[in-house]
């Protein structure tokens, strides 16, 4: 039989194969750890094409996008009202849109143009979209256009003084992270200043090896740091003036006291309401009540009345609410003549009966009413402004259910707003009280996160409830007042206790059938810790509601605060 012998293989194959398999090794560790080639597209950065403009506020991209015309951005109201100024007010029936400054509210409609020519609003798509020329007039922003080619970008900032700029050691890329691996967005040469820019928030960034710059060609990534030279500070200056909405001041404490006037022969109470009343300094009368939704008002406006309050020294903050059933708020202020109308009816009513100012009392606010809302007090605040007429809002004690109300911006248009710190427990609610000092304490150190404290006036209850709790466990409760209070309890010669809780006297009686009532009160000594709240946050004053339900005793202590101030 014949033996095989076995091939001997060349060392030059060998070394070949060697050389295949340390290639692959290689390609595999380069891939691994070495930089990214791919790339990535504006149109994939930015997610836009065409008209659509991409939205960067604050060098993050918006999911809002804007639309190109005439070589301007226009961005959605919407959008503008929520991240950037809630002041611009469009009236989509009526064609107009508005915005109010101290001394005048601006007209505008879809054939407006700017200075540079251009619309300052669009119409499309059953939406209305403001011009960057527009926002950047009353807004203290920075906008910054790239609106050639198909990726279409605006650029919005709050600008800060300054930028931070650096230049580049020979041509590099930026990556879409900061990482080798980022895919690359774009080339830098060395001519080219980069600015620095904010990371993104929450990103984790090895920021002595990377930095988040901006090209000059609107294009924000990553830069390895060791391809920059050191940051130098270029100046930016914004021609943008804020506005100042200035408010008038009384001079002394306010002691506000509501008159509740239900009839023009009630007007004839003011006599007898404030006969006791030593600290008082300003009577707001119920005398204005919306009507349907035209923009009237029934009147109990009486001009004896004014002159009768000026003789004791008192100003008249005249008061209009929204109690009637025929009122539909939000449905009522939408449109922008019936808000005129009002206001302008307003306006000579304060003239013809020599008014001192107006008291907006609206209530029970919904959402979707506070954009109409908050637009009538600030055209209702430019015509008081003209006329040197104190304006002021009452606010419910702030919960989470009402937070919807604004009120910093009411704060910001109003002379005085005016917290109503009670009805903590009302009717058909659980019993409890009407106004614990709790309640009261909180409510005005919420208010104060939102309104300053020389403008926030605190209200106080003259009156509180009877409850009731029947052997089947159903709860009900009347309004009883100070007086009446004080009454029922020498009538079942009850003797309260003080409870430290809720910083009033309770007492509670069983009755004939079974039944619990209870009551919490509202006397000298609940009142003096109210008093003491209000002292120790310096705050404007305090509103009571209502005359002529009080104990005399109470304005005492009302005039000793009014001293000690």
């Amino acid at each position: 039989m014949r033996s095989r012998k076995k091939k001997q293989r060349s060392p030059l194959f060998a070394l070949l194969l060697f050389a295949f398999f340390l290639g692959l090794g290689g390609t595999a560790a380069y891939r691994r750890y070495g930089p990214s080639s791919e790339r990535m597209t504006e149109e994939a950065l930015y997610g836009v094409r065409g008209e659509r403009t991409a939205i960067m506020y604050e060098y993050e991209l918006q999911k809002a996008t804007a639309i190109c015309r005439d070589q301007e951005a226009y961005l959605p109201i919407e959008w503008v009202q929520t991240i950037l100024n809630k002041r611009f007010y469009w009236d989509a029936e009526e064609g107009l849109l508005l915005y109010a400054l101290p001394d005048q509210v601006v007209r505008m409609t879809l054939e407006s143009r700017g200075e540079s020519g251009r619309a300052l609003c669009v119409e499309e798509r059953d939406k209305l979209w403001l011009s960057a020329e527009l926002v950047e007039t009353y807004t203290r922003i920075r906008v910054e256009r790239f609106l050639d080619g198909d990726v279409k970008r605006v650029f919005i900032s709050v600008p800060h003084g300054e930028d931070r700029v650096s230049g580049v050691r020979g041509n590099t890329v930026l990556r879409s992270r900061p990482s080798i691996k980022g895919s690359i967005v774009g080339e830098v040469s060395e001519e080219e200043r980069l600015r620095s820019i904010p990371d993104h928030p929450n990103a984790v960034t090895d920021t002595r090896r990377w930095r988040r710059v901006m090209t000059k060609g609107g294009v924000t990534g990553y830069v390895r740091l060791r391809k920059l030279y050191a940051e130098e500070t270029v100046p930016y200056r914004s021609t943008f003036e804020e506005p100042v909405y200035r408010s008038k001041r009384l001079e002394e404490p306010i002691v506000l006291g509501w008159h509740q006037v239900t009839t023009k022969e009630a007007n004839q109470g003011i006599d007898s309401v404030t006969a006791s009343a030593k600290g008082l300094t300003v009577i707001s009368p119920t005398w204005f009540s919306l009507r349907g939704n035209e923009g009237e008002y029934q009147s109990l406006a009486n001009r004896a009345y004014v002159e009768a309050a000026h003789r004791k020294g008192l100003k008249v903050w005249a008061l209009i609410d929204n109690f009637d059933d025929s009122v539909t708020l939000g449905a009522m202020l939408k449109r922008s003549s019936v808000r005129e109308r009002l206001i302008e009816n307003l306006m000579r009513d304060a003239e013809n009966f020599g008014l001192d100012g107006i008291n907006v009392d609206f209530e029970l606010l919904r959402r979707d009413a506070v954009k109409q809302y908050l637009q009538f007090i600030r055209e209702l605040s430019v015509a008081c402004r003209r006329r040197e007429l104190y304006l002021s809002v009452d606010v419910p004690n702030p919960a989470p259910y009402n937070a919807h109300y604004d009120r910093e911006e009411l704060g910001v248009f109003c002379d005085y707003v005016i917290n109503m710190g009670y009805d903590e427990h009302t009717g058909g609610d659980p019993m409890g009280s009407t106004s614990s000092i709790g309640f009261f304490r909180a409510g005005i150190t919420d208010t104060l996160k939102e309104v300053p404290a020389e403008k926030l006036i605190a209200g106080v209850p003259f009156y509180t409830r009877i409850w009731k709790k029947e052997r089947n466990g159903k709860e009900s409760s009347e309004i009883v007042t100070m007086r009446g209070a004080e009454k029922w309890m020498e009538q079942y010669r009850l003797h309260p206790e003080w409870n430290e809780e809720s910083g009033q006297y309770v007492g509670s009686r069983v009755t004939d059938d079974g039944s619990v009532q209870w009551i919490w009160m509202e006397e000298e000594r609940s009142m003096a810790l109210k008093l003491e709240t209000i002292r120790a946050h310096a705050l404007a004053g305090i509103a009571c509601w209502k005359l002529g339900i009080e104990k005399n005793e109470i304005w005492e202590l009302m005039s000793d605060e009014k001293s000690t101030e």
